[in-house]
């Protein structure tokens, strides 16, 4: 258990620890483990240096898990690097590592020792062997061929989690000329062409063990390629070195920052490795925008994060390249998002991409949005029920009438009765009209003001309640984890938060509508309490005028003369 006194600051609803100074990075590797925000996460499919995370990726399976980050401080910690130097990276820094990289494309111009040159002749003789090259010259075709639909055939055979040990269905089989996705139908014919004939002959489908044999006659020569001896590696190893400290000494801290704790995604004026770029659309400004290799299973992980996350297939004519992106929406309204929709990506290089949307993952993304939601179902209800019933009605008349003179009668029967029943429906809505302004004529103006407050908020206030509750627990690190990373926590926001990932145009007209409505309203509600009591005091008067009338007079009484 370390010893050392950590520092914590409060974002995302949840303790972060703090990276200040040299001492807080040299002392991460007694962290407790539990407390890291990450502890995987892919070197594809981020914005940062590339290079150095290849650095960082020891084991070359493209990712970096939290060992690798350990080590990658360990190094620097053998290399006596003050870790403070990583909170000031300087021009000094850049201009070594240019050199660095100079110097290392300088080596393959050096005259390698005659020791690199006889492991070289060796390690060439040995590729042209029957055992390491059993296609002979078209060995390394073949190789080619076979890296190009690997990982599509390695997925095609892999069995599910959840297969039985037994099972009766037949195993699988790999066509190789039809029912192919056109995607990846040449790579197959060329793979059939070039590695499988050579194997087994002519085949018109493959099944799992002989896909298994095919690779293994190619593994000899994969294992001599991978065992290529370096020319001067010693000096080379040196540059390597240096190379891997100015990278360091220039984006570790920055890595940490998007790694250990997500202080580059809760400060607004940064941008975390995984942003990915900027998305315009519906008036509005989406800064979460995430990479996305298949839209089927990010979306099936996304849904778990209670956001409204939509997916976008991008597309740059000009250099014919594509990309698939989400973009998570934290504010605003999403009415106005739906599949098909056209909006423009801006990548962090300043590319501008055509953007289309195909996908909603749909969820409430703000409160002013919850409050209205009701009232729009309920006018959406209405207007739907009025028009069905308008609409079966004068279908029926139509009918009638098509049918010929002989079905006259019959159909002004029927647009009789379509006009009764237009007259009973105005005429339930005249005497429920009716009865609200028979109410409404016995409350004072304070009362009608407290029971339109109080319908407004007997419908609107559950809605609300529920979203505040549902906004709390959206959750960036399922959408992460969607994308390859291992969230280790739940990475939650404020609504302060929520408005700077979402910008939303400002719309005065908007706010001068609602201003104009309210005030529209008061005028109605005053002018219908007035009037309500003007008639009411008339009333009374008139009322309380025949029994006057009808008192007689009585007559002055005299004193009595003496």
């Amino acid at each position: 258990m370390s010893s050392y006194k950590w520092r914590w600051m409060k974002m995302g609803r949840m303790s972060q620890v703090r990276l200040e100074n040299g001492d807080d990075i040299a002392n991460l590797a007694g962290l407790d483990k539990k407390h890291w925000l990450a502890i995987s996460m892919p070197v594809k499919g981020v914005r940062f240096d590339q290079r150095m995370l290849q650095l960082m990726d020891t084991d070359g399976d493209g990712r970096i898990r939290t060992p690798e980050v350990i080590a990658a401080i360990d190094f620097l910690k053998a290399k006596g690097v003050d870790f403070n130097d990583l909170f000031k990276p300087s021009e000094a820094d850049e201009a070594k590592l240019a050199d660095v990289l100079s110097r290392q494309s300088d080596l393959a111009k050096v005259k390698p020792s005659k020791a690199d040159v006889a492991a070289m002749e060796e390690w060439e003789a040995k590729g042209k062997t029957p055992e390491v090259a059993p296609f002979g010259d078209a060995t390394s075709a073949a190789d080619a061929a076979l890296a190009a639909v690997e990982g599509v055939i390695d997925a095609f055979f892999t069995p599910p989690d959840d297969m039985p040990l037994v099972t009766e269905e037949p195993d699988k089989t790999l066509p190789l000329k039809d029912h192919l996705n056109p995607k990846h139908l040449e790579a197959i014919l060329a793979f059939s062409d070039k590695c499988v004939k050579p194997v087994l002959g002519d085949k018109d489908a493959i099944d799992r063990l002989e896909w298994k044999k095919v690779k293994g006659a190619l593994a000899p020569y994969r294992a001599w390629l991978a065992a290529k001896p370096v020319m001067n590696a010693g000096v080379k190893g040196q540059l390597d070195d240096e190379e891997r400290v100015c990278r360091y000494k220039l984006h570790l801290l920055e890595f940490l920052e998007n790694y250990v704790n997500m202080r580059r995604l809760y400060d607004q004026n940064a941008l975390a490795v995984f942003q990915t770029g900027v998305l315009r659309i519906d008036a509005k400004e989406l800064s979460l925008c995430f990479h996305v290799d298949s839209e089927a299973a990010h979306s099936a992980l996304a849904e778990r994060s209670k956001c409204c996350v939509i997916y976008l297939k991008l597309s740059r004519p000009s250099e014919g390249a594509t990309a698939s992106i989400c973009a998570v929406v934290t504010a605003g309204s999403v009415a106005g998002l739906y599949a098909g929709r056209n909006g423009v990506f801006y990548d962090r290089d300043g590319k501008d991409w055509e953007a289309v949307v195909t996908k909603v993952v749909e969820s409430q993304v703000s409160l002013a949005e919850a409050f209205w939601a009701p009232w729009r179902k309920l006018g959406e209800g209405i207007a739907a029920t009025a028009k069905k019933f308008l609409g079966d009605k004068q279908a029926a008349a139509q009918a009638n009438v098509a049918a010929g003179t002989q079905n006259a009668q019959a159909g002004g029967a029927a647009m009789a009765s379509s006009v009764a029943a237009i007259g009973i429906g105005v005429g339930m809505m005249g005497a429920a009209l009716a009865s609200i302004m028979a109410a409404v004529s016995n409350m004072t103006w304070w009362q009608i003001l407290v029971s339109i407050v109080a319908v407004i908020l007997v419908v609107s206030l559950p809605s609300v309640i529920l979203t505040w509750f549902k906004l709390r627990q959206r959750d960036l690190g399922a959408i992460l984890n969607a994308s390859g990373w291992a969230v280790n926590r739940p990475m939650r926001f404020s609504m302060k938060l929520a408005r700077s990932f979402t910008k939303c145009a400002c719309n005065p007209l908007f706010w001068r509508c609602l201003l104009t409505t309210l005030v529209l309203l008061l005028l109605i509600g005053a002018g219908l309490w007035w009037y309500l009591c003007g008639r009411c005091g008339k009333s009374e008067c008139k009322a309380d005028a025949p029994a006057a009338e009808a008192a007689p007079a009585q007559a002055p009484v005299e004193a009595p003369q003496a």
